[in-house]
């Protein structure tokens, strides 16, 4: 009797068991097919398409789709910076590398200004992306001023940046870090260093002015 007991036990369990195993692996199937298409939506969504025609080398359709998103203001400074590379490239300079066009050549031009502008602004709430590009401007002679001691601030900043040493990203600017140094003296070196010591990020949410307007 214990026996009969006992298997009627395993069959009413069973009954009771299985229909919920099979619930919950359904469950688990939407689930999974739930977190692909939201994979698939987030590889389409539109915040990428001007990163993506940028790396492509397509700046000129890049800006199209980067505008809006920088123009969102804070937090939004990975688009700022890729904004303002991409309008260095339209001003005519090789952010890949090689030489520097002469200043006077390039500094009034309004694509350049409009880069300085996004890329200051990235750099000023403490983009580190930015700020290496900032260096490399000063590094060339092409940065918003001829203040070399700003291009040791933002070479210390950007030295320093937590962000991209939480990220244990590489120093990009090395090359430019290295020329600021061997062009100035040690004392202006320093006082760069001061400044970033004292420096605080600014976040302002005000759209550069676009070429044209």
């Amino acid at each position: 009797m214990v026996g009969l007991r006992s298997f009627l036990f395993l069959i009413i369990g069973a009954l009771v068991v299985e229909p919920v195993l099979a619930q919950s692996q359904r469950e688990l199937a939407k689930e999974n097919v739930r977190r692909r298409q939201a994979e698939r939506q987030q590889a389409r969504s539109p915040y990428w398409d001007g990163f993506i025609l940028k790396h492509q080398g397509n700046c000129a359709e890049a800006i199209i789709k980067l505008e809006p998103v920088a123009n969102r203001g804070f937090g939004f400074e990975d688009a700022q910076t890729a904004l303002g590379e991409c309008y260095l490239q339209l001003a005519g300079l090789d952010v890949a590398g090689g030489s520097a066009p002469d200043r006077k050549a390039i500094i009034d031009k309004p694509n350049f200004t409009t880069a300085l502008e996004w890329i200051s602004k990235a750099a000023r709430a403490g983009h580190f992306g930015a700020q290496a590009v900032m260096v490399s401007l000063y590094a060339a002679g092409l940065g918003p001023d001829d203040d070399m001691i700003e291009g040791a601030k933002w070479a210390h900043l950007y030295l320093t940046n937590p962000s991209r040493l939480n990220l244990g990203a590489p120093i990009a600017a090395i090359v430019s870090i290295d020329q600021l140094r061997e062009s100035m003296d040690k004392t202006s070196w320093l006082i760069g260093k001061e400044r970033a010591r004292d420096w605080v990020p600014l976040y302002d949410d005000k759209a550069p002015q676009l070429p044209g307007n």
